[in-house]
């Protein structure tokens, strides 16, 4: 018997207005010009986030709670996905829509350009630069499931693995490239003068990637509204989807355990500069280039679902191991974690995005990734803003064995990796049609490993 989603999936492509799959020349344009914003995209990203902004931050006199909420507050923001998503969803342009909540949440970084240039103390710049996080975070936020949903309808689901990892894998090295770069201007500028400059450059970076939205392809889709509450209950009562809303919540919470507290860790703890942590971001993206695309290719073949247990068990396994074997002067498992961070992100990225597409139904596709950013996302703030409180905590525990130092950090880490080992425990029950068995999935990999055959 065919399932009620699968039912309704069918009610709805009888409907005119539901969307019309795009012509081939929609489909190259689109996909061209999203790989030009995307890389514009990811500059503004990593010159506002990561690094930069810890650094900036730490440069404020941020405290483990300012650190904590800058981390947590972009989570925070998906709260607000199911409800820009149900008013959106009588809106006929999602590439408008996409260009309008852009400007807002990318043009407010223009503040703290600004405000250096005026008598403004620390402690309340750290609370402005929090709400500009937050405000940004908002309106980028809200913008996701347009993007999201456009996307799946322009790009054809039996290459979407593959075209999103060659994507990732660019945008990383373009990150990586323009990181590096401002991380040397940092390291060798006058403060705060040099974080002004980036953060200038970032916001017109943002708005060359916004000219780009207009020249992607929006074909035509339905304009009903849901009610508010229908929009929210429909993933739930959807049992796959309901499953896969409590694996990302799982997943986020155990992450952001300890992922507001990494490069603070690098900073503070193991004394990396700017150069060293852009290096470090740079060993990761040259790697994701080679590592994303192939994991989108194995999931292509075995299933996302397959790709994100084995490599959820990589980030939460190795990853805290390796941050908490390095000590000062002692960094050669901090390269190596670099390689890791992309050998497991670079497939967890594109199978957690994939597989929420396979996840949701093609016409409630807004509703339903907004429902998932929503829920995953407050499981991730909650956590994150816990880390706030726990790791002053954790620092008594402090002590030192010869040259190494076990702090607050290592312990805090530490239960991070318990909890991220066992997240692919709730991905078991999770369905996806085209999912094999793990064993199938390594011998696949081991097979192409061992024989050397090119990918197909």
């Amino acid at each position: 018997m065919a399932s009620a989603r699968n039912i309704d999936d069918s009610i709805d492509a009888l409907n005119p207005r539901i969307a019309v799959a795009p012509s081939p020349d929609h489909i190259r344009r689109t996909s061209s010009y999203s790989m030009i914003e995307g890389a514009f995209t990811q500059t503004f990203m990593v010159w506002t986030t990561g690094s930069i902004l810890t650094g900036w931050m730490l440069f404020l006199g941020a405290g483990p709670m300012a650190l904590a909420a800058m981390a947590s507050f972009p989570l925070l923001a998906q709260l607000v996905t199911p409800v820009t998503t149900w008013l959106s969803s009588g809106v006929g342009s999602r590439r408008k829509l996409m260009i309008y909540l852009a400007i807002l949440g990318r043009g407010v970084w223009m503040l703290p350009v600004l405000l250096p240039l005026f008598p403004v103390e620390p402690p309340v710049m750290i609370g402005i630069m929090l709400a500009v996080l937050l405000f940004s975070s908002i309106f980028q936020t809200a913008a996701g499931p347009a993007w999201v949903s456009l996307m799946s309808d322009v790009i054809p689901e039996e290459g979407r693995g593959r075209y999103f990892g060659l994507r990732n894998g660019l945008m990383g090295v373009v990150g990586t490239v323009t990181l590096i770069g401002a991380s040397i201007y940092i390291d060798h500028t006058a403060k705060p003068a040099a974080f002004q400059v980036v953060f200038l450059l970032a916001v017109l970076s943002a708005f060359v990637g916004i000219r780009m939205y207009g020249y992607h392809a929006d074909p035509v889709w339905s304009a009903r509204r849901l009610s508010l509450a229908r929009t929210v209950r429909e993933p739930f009562s959807d049992p796959s989807f309901r499953r896969f809303i409590f694996f990302s919540m799982y997943w986020n919470a155990s992450v952001m355990l300890a992922a507001p507290f990494v490069l603070p860790y690098f900073f503070q703890h193991l004394h990396m500069s700017f150069t060293q942590l852009a290096l470090w971001s740079g060993i990761s993206a040259l790697a994701t280039l080679v590592t994303a695309p192939l994991w989108g290719l194995l999931a292509d073949q075995v299933g996302h679902k397959r790709v994100l247990g084995i490599t959820t068990l990589l980030a939460g396994t190795l990853h805290p191991l390796l941050w908490m074997l390095s000590w000062p002067g002692m960094l050669i498992f901090i390269w190596i974690s670099s390689v890791m961070d992309a050998l497991s992100w670079g497939g967890i990225n594109a199978a957690m995005f994939n597989l929420s597409l396979a996840q949701a139904p093609r016409n409630r596709r807004m509703g339903y990734i907004a429902v998932l950013g929503a829920a995953s996302g407050l499981a991730g703030f909650l956590a994150g803003t816990c880390s706030g409180i726990l790791l002053p905590l954790l620092q008594k525990g402090t002590f030192v064995i010869g040259v190494f130092q076990w702090t607050g950090f290592h312990t805090l880490f530490l239960i991070s990796a318990a909890f991220r080992s066992s997240a692919w425990l709730f991905l078991r029950s999770v369905e996806e049609t085209s999912e094999t068995t793990m064993r199938a999935a390594l011998r696949f990999l081991w097979s192409r490993s061992m024989n050397r055959l090119p990918w197909k």
